[in-house]
């Protein structure tokens, strides 16, 4: 109906939303319509658009986010056998809480960056299990740091899968189901934990360890590095989500869904639609620009693959590739839009307001955290008066339109007057703050004044 109006049209029903309810010609009179613009502005909403690399909210983030990334050493976090370091994780966790963003985490136990020889505690190795030394980095930033000497362990090696279990084990005690964890990379083998090695495991050992993660975080969403694609289809299976590190390269994007590479993946083009989907960079904008690769090419890939996160590790960008990384962050994962509501101008008090909403999902992906749209009636000094929630599950709003339609119980008691119509899509646990919505309307704390209605 929208973009039938006339600009003059439009701005009359947008009018309603700070003059009043719109009354409609004598053919449809005691009827109001609001029709909403929708607006590009960038926020943080829960498991969607850009991810940090911040520790601490030092500066400002390039883009509003509401997940920050930490990777980090097994070595780091155990440094002797049965004492953990859980320091970082907790520190960076209490930075980010007024930001009301949550961390990812993803354990290492060979990193190419590591300043030493480990990245798995040493006293893992001083205890028999058995290691590979390998040497990588040098003179190309995104093969590692200093070329020397490390040391990653047999990932066969019984000892390796019982005492790292037993960390992750810990580590799932500690922050299994917290709210404050969006979720967690199945990392832990192969380089930087991308399930990519020079001495690659039997598939049943690799199997395993996906294992582990699932026994160690029943209730926190994982995602599984999709550089493994033998052992992908099982992750799958057992609900994880995809993360794809190299995006920008043109062998990662051609080795990917529908390639020969994962021909036996077959539920990988569908992940999205049950667990979140996360892209990071190759290398920063200079170093894609060094190899003549295409930046707007790994914009669209990711968009056309349901990215639901977006990891900054693009670097400096210059003014003309702004607007594409700014649609990027604006369109990963989800981005709600009420288009228009429609009810009854006036009701009578112990009555019922039936109230008609059409909303659109324009991101690229979906919402995978219970919210609900709930309605609550305001009187003249802003007290709620009146609420519902709808029958609806936005988990359930995949990208295009969704009709809603509910009712408003009215209290018998409610006074005449003039009151106001508010709309949040809101948390029912209570953890996560209302969503953001792209639409252009009054908000205060997440609820949106979106009509107004005449009691009677």
């Amino acid at each position: 109906m929208q973009k039938f109006m006339t600009p003059s049209l439009r701005l009359l029903c947008l009018a309603g939303l700070l003059l009043g309810p719109r009354t409609l010609p004598a053919a449809a009179a005691q009827r109001t319509e609001v029709h909403f613009q929708e607006v590009d502005t960038l926020f943080p909403n829960p498991g969607q658009g850009w991810m940090s690399y911040q520790r601490t909210p030092r500066q400002p983030t390039r883009f509003p986010c509401s997940v920050v990334y930490v990777r980090f050493d097994w070595a780091d976090a155990e440094p002797s056998e049965g004492h953990y370091n859980w320091k970082f994780i907790d520190d960076t966790i209490a930075a980010w809480k007024p930001k009301n963003a949550a961390l990812a985490l993803r354990v290492m136990t060979a990193n190419a960056h590591s300043d030493g020889y480990y990245s798995s505690p040493k006293w893992l190795f001083d205890a028999g299990c058995r290691g590979h030394e390998y040497s990588v980095g040098g003179g190309d930033p995104t093969s590692g740091g200093k070329a020397i000497a490390r040391i990653e362990p047999d990932y066969a090696d019984p000892s390796y899968l019982a005492k790292h279990g037993a960390f992750l084990q810990a580590l799932g005690q500690r922050y299994n189901g917290k709210p404050e964890i969006a979720f967690l990379d199945i990392g832990s083998y192969g380089i930087w934990g991308e399930w990519h090695t020079e001495h690659p495991a039997p598939v049943a050992v690799r199997r395993q360890i996906v294992d582990l993660y699932r026994t160690a975080f029943p209730q926190t969403p994982l995602v599984f590095m999709t550089d493994d694609f033998e052992v992908v289809p099982y992750a799958l299976q057992q609900g994880a989500g995809l993360r794809r590190d190299g995006v920008g390269s043109p062998w990662h994007e051609q080795n990917w869904i529908g390639s020969p590479r994962y021909a036996k993946v077959t539920a990988m083009a569908e992940t999205w639609k049950t667990a979140p989907v996360v892209f990071e960079w190759f290398g920063d904008y200079n170093y894609l620009k060094s190899k003549n690769w295409s930046f707007d090419a790994a914009v669209n890939f990711m968009l056309q693959n349901h990215v639901s996160l977006v990891v900054d590790n693009i670097g400096h960008i210059p003014p003309e590739a702004q607007p594409q990384l700014d649609k990027l962050a604006r369109l990963a994962g989800y981005r709600f839009v009420l288009r228009d509501l429609a009810h009854d101008s006036s009701a009578k008090a112990g009555g019922s307001l039936t109230i008609a909403m059409n909303w659109a999902n324009v991101g690229v992906g979906k919402l995978y955290q219970p919210f609900v749209p709930r309605l609550a009636l305001r009187n003249a000094v802003d007290e709620t008066v009146a609420q519902v929630t709808a029958a609806a599950d936005p988990r359930q709003w995949l990208p295009g339109e969704q009709a809603v339609a509910t009712a408003l119980a009215l209290p018998a008691t409610l006074p005449a007057g003039d009151y106001t119509l508010a709309l949040a899509l809101v948390d029912p646990t209570g953890i996560h703050p209302p969503l953001n919505l792209a639409i252009s309307a009054p908000a205060k704390l997440g609820w949106y004044i979106v009509s107004h209605l005449k009691i009677d």
